[in-house]
């Protein structure tokens, strides 16, 4: 088995594998897509795997789209109704218009990405967007909403309107 398989077969049980590069994980995903009947994906596992490393895992793959179709496939389904969500993004990423997946209904949460995490390459920026149904991938897990408190929706964000900027602020 290659390497890209093996990380797609850990992936889809819930499994992270942190030193990979980005080559391995667009053969994973790709492999994932490809043979998506025959992995039993563990959407729970997923689904904390990536509230935790999604992050990271954007940032090796590199590949936003593929990202998108791999998220669609194995994460827990949304069952609800239409959004008002806030999020904290990179400056240079608003700008390059590569916003991010993962959105909150709570508005200070999304301001203490903008003003922290969020800031430290480019300065940050507080975006808030309506999310219709369609748009939202998977609701807020357990450790996001009891233990984080961050309340993580994961969405689509090409399917997210009404984009609008609250607030800019400084490179942290």
């Amino acid at each position: 088995m290659e390497l890209s398989e093996e990380i797609a077969y850990k992936f889809t049980r819930g499994i992270y594998t942190y030193d990979i590069d980005g080559e391995i994980w667009e053969q994973a995903f790709s492999f994932i897509l490809n043979n998506s009947d025959s992995f039993d994906f563990k959407r729970d596992k997923i689904h904390l795997l990536w509230t935790e490393n999604g992050g990271h895992i954007r940032r090796k793959l590199s590949d936003d789209m593929l990202l998108l179709k791999v998220l669609k496939l194995s994460l827990p389904k949304y069952d609800g109704d239409d959004l008002v969500l806030y999020r904290g993004e990179c400056r240079f990423l608003h700008e390059q218009n590569k916003i991010g997946f993962c959105w909150t209904p709570k508005r200070s949460v999304a301001e203490m990405f903008a003003s922290g995490l969020n800031a430290i390459e480019s300065g940050g920026v507080l975006l808030k967007a309506y999310a219709p149904k369609e748009a939202v991938l998977s609701s807020p897990n357990k450790h996001s909403a009891e233990q984080m408190e961050e309340f993580e929706y994961t969405c689509n964000p090409n399917a997210l309107t009404k984009i609008e900027v609250l607030q800019y602020f400084k490179k942290y």
